[in-house]
């Protein structure tokens, strides 16, 4: 019982960090000095970066509902 509090734990830490990761991204990519450099970045680094971070937190939403539908 303990160990599936302390997954549901780490994946909760997971799933908000990989969100504030979402934010820094978008962030940096806002700060770019033109609006050449910011598409630039948009495509190059933020989009493709945002797919994969998405990705992540929907495998992490489904594994922790899988950890709970056992029970």
């Amino acid at each position: 019982m303990f160990p599936q509090f302390a997954l549901t734990f780490l994946g909760i830490l997971f799933c908000i960090g990989d969100v504030a990761v979402l934010g820094v991204l978008l962030t940096w990519q806002e700060r770019g000095a033109t609006p050449d450099v910011r598409w630039q970045r948009l495509v190059r680094g933020v989009l493709p970066a945002t797919v994969v971070l998405l990705a992540l937190l929907l495998l992490a939403f489904t594994q922790l509902m899988l950890l709970w539908s056992s029970k």
